[in-house]
């Protein structure tokens, strides 16, 4: 049998390590959430100085506080409806000083991706046309950050700098409300090119296709992407 001593030692020295080489964290996104992206992520240290987390949501932003459907309609466009994609990401965290990870500053490479499709409607000559659209976001880049852990188990993420680069691609489909037999969309294709005139980039890289029954236009481009926020979690 063992000694009651010994086994009170071994369960003190398990329950100690448990506390206090936390290897794993799973948190929300607070900051996110403000502009609709509600997630959840997973963190898990893969060396003493290193960690990888998976961070995957849904994202409606209009169901954030932070944006309405005003933010994210242009100003030709008429709002229909808001409908939610996914949003997904990796980073590979490399915790710097004599902490180890999961805790402390952090530099981590990250890539992203994020979907939406909204609807709208928008009137031209007279005629009301729907435009079914998509947003396909793909993202590179690096961020800064500090994750503090309080009482052993409550983390506090704060990933106050990230900086990348994003590749969209805009899907947009017209459609009349009321359909017309013989009606040519090729005929709105400046309409179209009207809407992202302010931004010569923007009109420059679009591509239309017409059909007998729609016009549909696809707008591929390259922006500076950004991050930053908070997110809060539980350690073990």
């Amino acid at each position: 049998m063992i000694p009651l001593k010994n086994f009170l030692a071994a369960v003190f020295v398990i329950i100690s390590s448990s506390l206090i080489a936390q290897n794993n964290v799973v948190k929300t996104s607070l900051s996110d959430a403000l502009i609709g992206n509600f997630n959840l992520s997973y963190e898990r240290a893969v060396s003493t100085n290193s960690s990888i987390l998976i961070k995957a949501g849904y994202m409606d932003v209009v169901a954030g506080p932070l944006i309405s459907e005003k933010t994210i309609t242009p100003e030709a466009y008429t709002f229909d409806e808001s409908n939610g994609g996914i949003s997904a990401s990796v980073e590979y965290r490399i915790y710097t000083g004599n902490k180890k990870a999961v805790r402390g500053f952090y530099v981590a490479p990250y890539f992203r991706y994020l979907e939406q499709s909204p609807g709208f409607f928008d009137e031209i000559d007279s005629r009301l046309f729907s435009v079914a659209t998509s947003l396909n976001t793909f993202g590179l880049g690096a961020q800064l950050g500090y994750q503090l852990i309080i009482g052993n188990i409550l983390t506090l993420d704060f990933y106050f700098f990230g900086a990348g680069v994003d590749w969209h691609t805009l899907n947009f489909k017209y459609e009349l409300v009321q359909p017309e037999a013989g009606f040519d969309y090729g005929s709105i294709k400046d309409n179209i090119n009207e809407v992202f005139r302010d931004i010569n980039y923007l009109e420059k890289r679009l591509e239309h296709t017409v059909y007998n029954d729609n016009l549909t236009s696809k707008l591929p481009f390259l922006f500076p992407g950004f991050r930053g926020g908070i997110s809060l979690g539980l350690a073990f």
